[in-house]
């Protein structure tokens, strides 16, 4: 079935799609994507779930970090993937696809946050959030669940920072940026710090591509033999 869709998508793309409006919809995706890096986990810190507007604070952030972070970067990796052109197909095409991944693991996390919230909200006469085993399984399925979208998140940039960085179709610096954040990224399920290192870098990769997406053209088509 991915396949199927990724061959729709390369379809589409070889078919006249306007490669311009691409890179201002990428542009616009990485700007969402620092949104939800910034901004879903300083609620989550900070939010108060007892507040007049606790829930709905908690309801944004889920969405920020599900939907919003899924959709923008899926959208992204496409646009780079176009800019990029024939210069690295393989590598672009599995980053796609590890994004795709990454992008199904946070939307996990978000609709199992907010079910679980909503689920406490309508029956506080259980008081869940009293049991020791439900908030044991919760936080370990929600953690873990979330290191298998960093993880996904982590092959997505190393593919990216390589193909960059070997075509030079990106600025070494961010091709390195990309290569930091996804080795960050690849071993949060080992070390939970390192999410909040591979956040701080997201945040910087994130606006460089969003400005490089705006102003740029895609790149020139190259030998499709090339990885």
């Amino acid at each position: 079935m991915l396949t199927s869709i990724f061959l729709k998508a390369q379809e589409a793309t070889n078919n006249g799609s306007d490669p311009t409006a691409t890179q201002k919809w990428g542009s616009l995706a990485s700007v969402l994507l620092v949104i939800s890096f910034f901004v879903a986990p300083g609620i989550y810190l900070v939010g108060n779930l007892r507040d007049a507007f606790g829930a709905l604070s908690y309801d944004v952030a889920d969405f920020l970090y599900g939907p919003v972070w899924a959709a923008s970067l899926i959208t992204s990796v496409f646009a780079l993937r176009e800019r990029l052109g024939g210069r690295a197909p393989r590598r672009m095409s599995l980053a796609l696809l590890a994004a795709a991944l990454a992008a199904g693991a946070m939307l996990s996390v978000a609709f199992i946050r907010a079910a679980n919230r909503h689920y406490h909200i309508l029956h506080p006469e259980l008081n869940l959030e009293h049991s020791t085993t439900v908030l044991v399984v919760w936080t370990t399925l929600v953690a873990g669940m979330s290191a298998v979208g960093w993880h996904c998140l982590g092959w997505t940039l190393t593919l990216i920072g390589s193909a960059g960085w070997t075509t030079r179709g990106l600025p070494r610096l961010l091709s390195g940026l990309y290569l930091a954040g996804g080795l960050a990224s690849l071993f949060v399920y080992l070390n939970p710090e390192l999410e909040q290192v591979a956040v701080l870098l997201g945040l910087v990769w994130g606006t460089w591509q969003g400005i490089l997406l705006w102003n740029g053209t895609p790149g020139e088509a190259h030998s499709p033999n090339q990885i």
